[in-house]
C-alpha cells in the first residue's frame, strides 16, 4: 500500500508536537518536513531536539519521508555553489538523524541573462554528484524538485541521464507540471524510473492564471496520473503539498489536510482497481 504523507508547508504555525499529533489523528502515514529559516526543522537544531522528534515518530509509527533544503546550484560563482552544497550536506545529516529517506533540493531560478546550457548542466551535475555521494554514505537520497526554471521534466532529464547515481532521484509534483503547461503523460514517461515520491496538489487554470484549490476539486488530472503510476508498479509515497504558508487565503490545515487525505485515498483506490 502506498504511504500518504503531508508537507509541513501546510501548517507553519503548528509546533512539531502538534504536527505529529495531527498527522496521527488524521491517519497520515508520515510527514514531509519543511526546512529553511521558516520551516519546522533545521540542521542547527540541538541534538536533544532531534532525538525527541525522532522518538515521537517512532512512538507514533509515522515516517519522515523527506526534509526540504532550499538549496540551489545555478549560480555562476563557485563559492556560492559550494555554500549551497555544504548546506545540502548539513540537511543530509539532519535527514539521517530523523531517519528520513530523502532530502529535497531545488536547482534554482536562473540569474538574469543566463540560460540553461551545457555549462549550466555541468555545474549542477558536479554539485549533485558530490551531494549524492555524501547522501549515499549515510543512507539518505537526494530528491530534486522540478521548480522555477527547471519545472518541466525535459529540463531535469539531462541531469538524470548524465548522473545515473543510485542516491539521486526526482520528485514528481503533478500540480506543478500541470500548472507549467506540461503534458502530464510526457512528464510521467520522462521521470517515472527515477521518482522518489509524488507530491499532490490541485488547482484551476485559466490561461496563464493558476489558482490552488482543495485536492480533487481542480483541473489537475490526478486520477489519470495515479492510474499511470500504479499501473507502472509505483509503490512509493504520495505527499500532500498544501501551500498554506505561501497562500494564507486557503483553507487552514485543520480543514484541508483531513479532506486531502480522504480524497487521495479515494483516488488511489480507484486507480488500484483500474490498474488490476
Amino acid at each position: 500500500m502506498n504511504a500518504i504523507t503531508f508537507s509541513t508547508l501546510a501548517c507553519p504555525q503548528w509546533s512539531i508536537k502538534t504536527v505529529i499529533e495531527k498527522a496521527t489523528e488524521y491517519g497520515y502515514d508520515g510527514i514531509e518536513w519543511r526546512g529553511g529559516s521558516q520551516g519546522h526543522v533545521q540542521p542547527t537544531m540541538p541534538a536533544v531536539q532531534k532525538s525527541e522528534l525522532q522518538k515521537m515518530l517512532v512512538d507514533t509509527g509515522l515516517s519522515a519521508i523527506a526534509v526540504t533544503a532550499y538549496t540551489t546550484f545555478v549560480s555562476d560563482l563557485a563559492e556560492e555553489r559550494q555554500s549551497n552544497l555544504d548546506e545540502l550536506r548539513s540537511y543530509v545529516d539532519l535527514a539521517a538523524d530523523l531517519d528520513a529517506t530523502y532530502v529535497r533540493t531545488f536547482l534554482g531560478e536562473l540569474p538574469e541573462g543566463m540560460t540553461i546550457d551545457s555549462s549550466m548542466y555541468e555545474k549542477i551535475t558536479d554539485c549533485l554528484t558530490m551531494a549524492a555521494d555524501y547522501a549515499e554514505s549515510v543512507g539518505v537520497q537526494i530528491a530534486v524538485e522540478p521548480h522555477d526554471d527547471f519545472v518541466r521534466a525535459s529540463t531535469i532529464l539531462p541531469i538524470l541521464t548524465q548522473l545515473q547515481h543510485p542516491a539521486l532521484r526526482v520528485v514528481w509534483d503533478i500540480g506543478n507540471a500541470y500548472a507549467a503547461g506540461e503534458d502530464l503523460r510526457e512528464s510521467f514517461e520522462l521521470l517515472k524510473h527515477r521518482v522518489a515520491y509524488v507530491q499532490v496538489k490541485d488547482g484551476m487554470k485559466q490561461g496563464a492564471d493558476w489558482q490552488l484549490c482543495p485536492v480533487g476539486q481542480g483541473h489537475v488530472p490526478l486520477a489519470k496520473a495515479f492510474a499511470w503510476l500504479l499501473a507502472d508498479g509505483y509503490e512509493g509515497t504520495f505527499s500532500v503539498e498544501w501551500e498554506y504558508a505561501w497562500h494564507p487565503e486557503l483553507d487552514p490545515p485543520e480543514i484541508a489536510l483531513p479532506a486531502a487525505l480522504k480524497t487521495v485515498r479515494e483516488l488511489l483506490a480507484a486507480a488500484q482497481t483500474e490498474s488490476v
